[in-house]
């Protein structure tokens, strides 16, 4: 009899061993790339080598304060993750970027200092990497010694050729460098001063927030600047050089180009957020899919700091009499009972017509203690869809639960992995999310037209970083599907740190 009840408790151990491990699903393939420094920065990828795979772009510090940048490839014999070069970075290096994809599909490595902009030579033959002057330059980055380095947006294709420009702020001015037919570069200035700002006895220049969209509906990029409830566009020329002249086009009246903590009053003060109604341009985009560039505002209306209102709203363009124009009233709303943030855009159907994912979150006083003590906060990851009339419905046709992470010891805040992206190569986009730290999740994207999206998500087990702002999403092997990359940060074991962790679709 003992024997018996042995083997039934043994077969039901057994079984619910099977239905444990039956919940998990081998979702990605786990690569872990040791590095010979502290990653700080998020991966980027691009394909800046003449070989198979897209190469992964990683920066940080060793234990000598030696600033490196390593490049990370694949590896077709194992079909893995390898460091193919570590480039010690000078002390007066601000950033890197990289430029567009040439005839061969590869893009440029740039590196930016004070006076120039070098592009990265890969190692050939018995010849080792080394970079070669690509541009002098001038900016407002006027320090010899930087004390940081990362990515930095300043190499893009502003005129439509489909080579590399370089774009960079001055306290006055706005330096072009922009590409030819002879393969140099000649320089425009434009007049987009910097933004100054003062505090107490100290002063402060940022960048400002520019648009590249055709507003002239001529099929040419201008450069567009939003001030005081207007679009300043910088028309492209026949001459691929920008009119210093700037068109001015009316939106709401109360747009600006600035988030609302950033603003100051007529006093100089920062606003009251007591009786706050702020409106700022977050997007130039085709929205409803007419080849005529919308405009995306984020509305926030605060009676106190924790009693905030957050909604987006969307002016979509029309052309009258050959002239792009706006309305005052959005055509269209996202709305919310809770906060909304963190708005882009994807287009599910392949109709032009996109689709908006926005997180949301409430941060009554309630939910504010509570993420207090546990040390997390609830937010939902909200898709909202258009509908025939180009109104987005009241409800999200998506609505996932994930979890926003902070330390209070650390001061370090982690944002929740959210991606909209193809991990079967089927052409349809799926959900990738994660729960907690230790799993990822997918919903499948469904084409039977009934449901967007299937009812129950898979999962795996794999650990993910605290803070997953910076993964990146790319097909890094070519088969299609959509891989993800990422880095460790200072909300993780310190031992982590010197690790960038490849997940490949299967």
């Amino acid at each position: 009899m003992l024997r018996k009840r042995l083997l039934f408790m043994g077969l039901i151990l057994s079984s619910n061993a099977f239905w444990s491990e039956a919940k998990y699903t081998e979702l990605f393939t786990e690569q872990k790339v040791a590095l010979p420094f502290s990653v700080n920065r998020s991966v980027v990828a691009a394909d800046v080598l003449l070989q198979a795979g897209v190469e992964l772009l990683v920066s940080g510090v060793d234990d000598n304060q030696q600033r490196k940048l390593a490049i990370l490839g694949l590896n077709t014999t194992t079909a893995s993750f390898e460091v193919l070069d570590v480039i010690d970075i000078a002390n007066n290096v601000f950033a890197f970027d990289v430029g567009v994809e040439d005839q061969q599909g590869l893009k440029q490595l740039y590196l930016l200092t004070k006076s120039s902009v070098t592009k990265y030579i890969p190692a050939r033959m018995s010849h080792g990497s080394s970079w070669q002057l690509a541009q002098q330059v001038s900016s407002m980055y006027i320090s010899e010694i930087s004390d940081a380095f990362g990515q930095m947006d300043f190499v893009r294709d502003i005129n439509d050729d489909k080579k590399d420009d370089i774009i960079l702020p001055h306290f006055e001015t706005l330096n072009l460098w922009l590409s030819n037919c002879c393969s140099q570069k000649h320089s425009q200035v434009l007049p987009i001063a910097s933004r100054m700002e003062m505090r107490n006895s100290s002063v402060t220049f940022d960048d400002r927030e520019l648009f590249f969209q055709d507003m002239t509906q001529d099929a040419k990029t201008d450069l567009v600047l939003v001030e005081d409830g207007r679009l300043f566009v910088y028309q492209q020329n026949a001459d691929i050089q920008f009119s210093l002249q700037p068109i001015e086009i009316n939106i709401h009246p109360k747009a600006s180009g600035l988030e609302w903590w950033d603003t100051k009053d007529e006093k100089g003060q920062e606003l009251n957020q007591s009786n706050l109604i702020h409106r700022k341009v977050d997007a130039i985009e085709d929205v409803n899919g007419d080849n005529i560039p919308d405009v995306a505002i984020k509305y926030t209306q605060s009676s106190g700091v924790l009693d905030k209102k957050i909604n987006y709203e969307f002016y979509y363009g029309k052309v009258i009499d050959n002239r792009l124009s706006y309305a005052t009233q959005a055509d269209t709303q996202v709305a919310s009972t809770d906060t909304l943030t963190g708005l882009y855009f994807v287009d599910l159907q392949d109709d032009g017509k996109l689709e908006v994912v926005v997180s949301s979150f409430d941060i009554g006083i309630s939910q504010v203690i509570g993420a207090l003590m546990s040390g997390s906060i609830d937010q939902d990851t909200l898709i909202f869809a258009m509908d025939e009339e180009f109104q987005f419905s009241p409800k999200p046709i998506v609505s996932q639960e994930v979890e926003m992470t902070f330390s209070l010891s650390s001061g370090s805040t982690g944002q929740p992995l959210t991606k909209v992206i193809d991990l079967n190569a089927d052409g349809l986009k799926d959900i990738v999310y994660s729960d907690g730290t230790d799993k990822i999740k997918v919903l499948y994207a469904e084409s039977n037209g009934k449901r967007s999206f299937v009812r129950r998500a898979l999962t795996q087990k794999v650990k993910l970083p605290s803070d997953s702002e910076g993964v990146a999403a790319q097909d890094l092997n070519g088969d299609g599907k959509t891989d993800l990359a990422f880095r460790f940060g200072r909300g993780d074991a310190p031992e982590l740190l010197n690790q960038v962790t490849v997940l490949v679709a299967n």
